[in-house]
């Protein structure tokens, strides 16, 4: 049998290391060059879009008169189903509308159509057609101004 000498059996532990040259990243140097300045022309969202945003207040607003007819009907459980489907999301859209034009006349308006909308659903709630219809009408009208006001 062949004895090799004990320094080829086990390395040396003191030099385990010292080739290893990792330098760790700086988090505090990462924040800081990834929130710098980007060019904005590249990014896949560019914000809410326009167009979009007035389509859907007009496909909420065509649903404004069914309200009225429905109540006329008689038909509560669909005019709530409008109120909380279509007319539900039109809120969500006025709101982000009104916030982006920023103007005080836009939050004023939807703030006037989520009223009628409110005042429509607690007609629906006592099942007062006239109240219903009433407030449909009201709904339309204000709704004409808000997009006035905050398309400009």
């Amino acid at each position: 049998a062949i004895a090799l000498p004990p320094s080829l059996l086990l390395p040396s532990v003191a030099n385990a290391g010292s080739s290893a040259s990792i330098v760790l990243p700086n988090y505090i140097d990462y924040l800081i060059e990834k929130n710098t300045q980007t060019d904005e022309s590249d990014m896949l969202y560019q914000g809410p879009d326009p167009e979009t945003q007035l389509r859907r207040i007009g496909e909420a607003g065509t649903r404004i008169p069914e309200v009225a007819t429905l109540a006329e009907e008689k038909k509560w459980s669909q005019v709530q189903g409008i109120i909380t489907g279509p007319l539900g999301t039109l809120l969500q859209t006025m709101n982000s509308v009104a916030s982006i034009a920023g103007t005080k006349e836009a939050k004023d308006a939807a703030k006037v159509v989520k009223a009628d909308l409110f005042e429509i659903s607690a007609a629906a709630g006592k099942k007062d057609s006239a109240g219903c219809v009433k407030a449909a009408g009201k709904a339309e009208r204000d709704l004409e101004k808000f997009v006035k006001a905050a398309f400009k």
